[in-house]
């Protein structure tokens, strides 16, 4: 996958995890999300979102375990 249409593909899937203003949980899983979702299509182009998103909520939740993100649950129905 092209980096520009990796890019793109991010940003549409990011719309689905909202970035709420002084909730700081949520924007560094947003950013996980983000990095995390970059990282597995890099290595396989058809890693499905729920994946990327269940490993950056594995991760968050080591340090915080009661966090709760905030998410479209149609997006991600395997979470």
């Amino acid at each position: 996958m092209k980096r520009e249409e990796m890019k793109q593909k991010v940003a549409r899937e990011l719309k689905h995890i909202p970035h709420i203003k002084g909730n700081l949980e949520q924007n560094l899983f947003r950013s996980g999300y983000n990095a995390m979702r970059r990282h597995d299509l890099a290595e396989n182009s058809a890693t499905p979102p729920s994946v990327s998103f269940g490993k950056v909520l594995e991760q968050v939740r080591k340090t915080n375990p009661s966090f709760l993100p905030i998410y479209d649950r149609d997006f991600f129905p395997d979470v």
